[in-house]
């Protein structure tokens, strides 16, 4: 490891930081709804939690970072601040975003003990630890290296449950998720590179300023940068003497760099675990036009770890998009790691997506259940007689919203509903006003079109519409059954933290053909709620009550449904009732649609 300046007292640099996660107090008070401030014109900053939160709050909880990201060190400075008799680390001020906010850590469980392990130890180290009617803390180091990821992982979930006490962290290198097979209680979250604030005032004891320019940067090309006296890019690390393991990764760019492209195929198909990181590194530095070759050997090798790197060195008006986006739409249903899936997506989503993704369902006239005994909110169970109506297969694309705020000039007040990549996601950020104003203007334009009749309107769901699209005539309380499955939405459990492209998990359809309709976005309703958040005015059985007027106050909060990416199985089903102010918007809130049969 290279040698960082040390502090005064001895103790490496390195044991100062403290080090954040991709999980946000937003996020946590949230639980999947959240009014933003009125009249905001930005997102606030978010205010992110650190890794030794994250311990506290989680029996069981994955980091993830890219090689040089600082795994191994994270856990020994967790080691060495539980073994402290006076563990300021734990409860000491961290820095929690680019701005510099500076609050107290929260750690407020029992000091466990701490063993860190390496995969080849792990089930030894769990069979000694299971008698132990003490406090212990494990951590996996590089559970990547095992030779079944994914088992081990089993197996340390398993050995938690039969002890007590104990708690759980497993460290990974980030491209390891993509074919990791997670356990629904296993959180899974992103270690954050360092940011400046927090770099700087580890070398304010020092005197030194910091030589990096950069919002972010990861512990290791930091490191390694202090160590030489000056800011480093990946490639000027690579060719330094230093020993540093992680950069074996940029060094394997530059052999990659020498390769003929069925060469390059062939290391990266006969070792993914060494040769895929370089690949996508190597490709950050070319353009499409330079290797045209290398896209087309990544295309024919038909792996779907291959497909996404040939994605990045293929134009929207190549030849080969359409040979690609189809590859890479295959590879979302076809089983692989939801990691894999989300980063297909995303690829779609810049080449162009080739589905539907305003495409209509019918769910037929007949009797359907409502309600449960889940929850007080949604109980008690009954049934509702419903006409024939159309629905949404995919809630509202950010594509297909931008097209409206194009249109209209309306706001849009989100942080990255433009961005390409997230062209099929969800549009979110969104109060019920402006889902209903893009109803109305949906309407306007499809009746010219011929999507709809003359006399048809397009409007939200009322909740007994879409409680019926979500469980189909036989009442299931989750879209595809009535057992839960922690691969069949995007939820707490798939460890997203965010919304993904619609349709990702095709195992998740309800009846009708409707995806997405638990997790990723809580969907705004036409029903009204009540103005208390925490019990309905209009509560179940459902009746014509005036639940469904339109003209309700400001106050008078509307129905959401479906949960989102942060919602547990409690939430994330056909039956939870939640609500929303209607002025109300957030990241994990969006909206589908409904045609309305109206007679001329």
């Amino acid at each position: 490891m290279t040698d960082m300046p040390r502090l005064v007292d001895g103790r490496p640099l390195s044991a100062s930081l403290s080090r954040l996660v991709s999980f946000t107090h937003e996020d946590r008070a949230a639980r999947g709804l959240r009014a933003f401030k009125e009249g905001a014109a930005e997102p606030e900053a978010p205010v992110y939690f650190t890794a030794f939160e994250m311990v506290a709050m989680h029996r069981a909880q994955l980091l993830h970072a890219p090689r040089g990201g600082g795994k191994t060190t994270l856990a020994q400075s967790i080691a060495a601040a539980l073994a402290d008799d006076e563990p300021s680390a734990l409860c000491g001020p961290a820095i929690r975003n680019v701005e510099g906010l500076l609050l107290a850590q929260v750690w407020d469980i029992e000091r466990p003990a701490v063993h860190i392990v390496w995969p080849q130890d792990a089930l030894e180290a769990m069979s000694d630890l299971t008698a132990m009617n003490d406090t212990v803390l494990l951590i996996l180091d590089g559970i990547e290296h095992a030779d079944d990821p994914s088992a081990l992982i089993q197996s340390a979930m398993g050995w938690l449950d039969d002890v007590p006490k104990a708690r759980l962290l497993i460290l990974c290198v980030t491209d390891a998720l993509e074919t990791l097979r997670r356990h629904p209680d296993l959180c899974v979250h992103a270690l954050l590179p360092l940011p400046a604030a927090e770099r700087q005032r580890a070398l304010d004891t020092l005197n030194i300023k910091d030589p990096f320019a950069q919002d972010w940067v990861q512990p290791g090309l930091w490191a390694l940068g202090l160590a030489k006296g000056q800011p480093l890019t990946m490639q000027q690390a690579a060719a330094t003497t230093a020993d540093d393991g992680w950069l074996q990764v940029p060094r394997d760019v530059a052999t990659l760099a020498t390769l003929p492209p069925e060469d390059i195929v062939a290391k990266c198909t006969a070792d993914p675990r060494r040769w895929l990181a370089p690949l996508r590194m190597l490709i950050e530095t070319l353009t499409p036009e330079e290797n045209r070759p290398l896209a087309s050997a990544l295309l024919g090798s038909q792996n779907p770890q291959l497909l996404l790197p040939a994605a990045s060195l293929i134009t929207p008006d190549s030849g080969l998009v359409a040979q690609l986006t189809t590859a890479l739409a295959a590879t979302m249903t076809q089983g692989v790691s939801p990691a894999l899936r989300r980063r297909a997506g995303e690829a779609i989503a810049q080449l162009g997506d080739p589905r539907d993704l305003e495409r209509l369902v019918t769910v037929d006239a007949g009797q359907y259940a409502m309600g449960s005994d889940l929850h007080p909110n949604s109980a008690p169970a009954h049934r509702v007689n419903l006409p024939a109506f159309r629905i949404a297969a995919f809630p509202v694309t950010c594509a297909a919203y931008q097209t409206f705020i194009d249109d209209t000039g309306r706001p849009w007040v989100s942080a990255n509903g433009r961005a390409s990549e997230r062209a099929n996601h969800p549009a979110t950020d969104l109060t019920w006003h402006d889902a209903w104003a893009y109803c109305d203007w949906l309407t306007v334009r499809w009746r010219p079109e011929g999507r709809i009749a003359a006399s048809d309107i397009v409007r939200l769901p009322t909740e007994r519409e879409w409680e019926a699209a979500a469980r189909g005539p036989t009442g299931t309380t989750y879209p595809w059954g009535d057992d839960w499955a922690s691969d069949h939405a995007n939820d707490e459990e798939t460890g997203f933290n965010d919304t993904c492209t619609v349709g990702l998990f095709p195992e998740g359809a309800s009846a009708a053909g409707c995806l997405d309709m638990a997790g990723q976005v809580w969907e705004w309703g036409t029903t009204l709620w009540g103005g208390d958040m925490t019990t309905p005015h209009f509560r179940y059985p459902w009746a014509m009550d005036g639940r469904e007027a339109l003209d309700a106050g400001p106050t008078v909060r509307r129905v959401l449904r479906g949960g989102c990416f942060s919602s547990g199985r409690a939430k994330a089903n056909a039956v939870y009732r939640g609500s929303l102010e209607p002025s109300g918007f957030w990241r994990g809130n969006g909206f589908r649609i409904v045609v309305e049969k109206r007679e001329a």
